[in-house]
């Protein structure tokens, strides 16, 4: 009511982003993670990869699939993995409470095509994001696994899913990307309070002031905190290091943080924990990157920060492919809740 006008723009910016990168960059990682885990796919590829799980993480190896998608598909993909294993009982609450320290990671689709393609305009750029915050939380799964004893590897038959995997996996997907997609209108709405308010520009000099940082490197740190794409547009926006995408990228932001608590009905870990390991996966992603940038100077070199506030309106979404995915995502939305009228129907007759 205070704000009207900022945090309508706010919350309008942020559904053509969830339009435009969002959904067409994390809902096919997120049916996947679905699909391996609800189908039982997840175990023929836990008979390739599975070394990987049990010798490097000490997990069992049906978290192969899930390990993978944590690492490729984006934030939610890892959280939504490991909640369906620990409610099917393949793997114990500590297994799960320790893939939740590492299995926050943003996807490639997102660092590489959106960050570095169209807000840095170098893939390259994109690439040593990706492979640092990636090598990151890596090492962090590897730390975390050190005191583990081996895991007891046993069989869990996967359920049948009424309907069929497919279209469970498209629904579960929709599920997924719905929450994330309402976490983040939420915040950008409350960043816009903040700033319309001025609190925001107080907890900037208040960085700035004895630290290190300078106000612009100062306002993107702390838009990072909150939320990632926000974070993203005042990287670009103030032209700061890209030390501090490393950083925020690994970090999440809190807007993430809730979107993978919500895939929980019981968090695995110790918040406190969590959001340590949030810190570490940050710092270390940016040392990381430190030590990329001087290995490969040209990636660095080639890209350009945009100026400005990064324009998302039309894009995939505009495209055919974009509308055939939104198209789907609507379908399997509608069948999911005929089919839901049709059963709650059923059960009160």
């Amino acid at each position: 009511m205070a704000f009207p006008k900022e945090v309508q723009e706010a919350t309008l910016s942020s559904v053509i982003y969830c339009l435009t990168v969002l959904v067409p960059s994390l809902f096919p990682f997120m049916a996947l993670t679905s699909f391996a885990v609800t189908s039982g796919a997840g175990i023929a590829l836990s008979r390739v990869l599975g070394f990987l799980s049990r010798y490097v993480f000490r997990l069992p190896k049906v978290c192969t699939a899930s390990l993978l998608m944590s690492f490729l598909g984006g934030y939610p993909a890892g959280a939504r993995g490991v909640s369906l294993l620990w409610k099917q009982g393949s793997i114990t609450r500590e297994q799960a409470g320790r893939m939740m320290l590492f299995c926050v990671n943003p996807g490639i689709a997102f660092v590489v095509t959106f960050l570095g393609g169209t807000v840095l305009g170098s893939f390259s750029a994109g690439w040593l994001l990706f492979l640092s915050v990636t090598a990151a939380g890596i090492l962090l799964g590897v730390f975390t696994g050190l005191f583990a004893k081996f895991p007891e590897e046993k069989f869990v038959p996967v359920p049948a899913v009424p309907g069929g995997a497919v279209i469970r996996s498209a629904v579960d997907a929709c599920s997924g990307i719905l929450k994330m997609s309402a976490c983040v209108v939420l915040f950008s709405g409350f960043t816009a309070i903040l700033h319309g308010s001025g609190l925001y520009q107080f907890f900037v000099k208040l960085l700035s002031g004895p630290g290190p940082f300078s106000q612009p490197e100062a306002a993107a740190a702390l838009s990072f905190f909150i939320e990632v794409t926000g974070g993203v547009g005042d990287a670009a926006k103030f032209q700061v290091s890209p030390l501090f995408y490393a950083f925020g990228l690994a970090f999440a932001g809190l807007c993430v943080h809730l979107q993978v608590f919500s895939f929980f009905e019981e968090f695995p870990v110790s918040k406190c924990k969590f959001f340590l390991f949030r810190f570490l996966h940050g710092f270390l992603a940016a040392g990381i990157y430190s030590l990329l940038s001087r290995v490969f100077p040209s990636a660095v070199n080639t890209a350009v920060l945009s100026g400005s506030p990064v324009a998302i309106s039309g894009g995939l979404s505009a495209t055919v492919a974009g509308a055939l995915s939104l198209l789907l995502l609507c379908s399997a939305f509608l069948l999911l809740l005929g089919r839901d009228c049709e059963t709650r129907q059923t059960v009160i007759k």
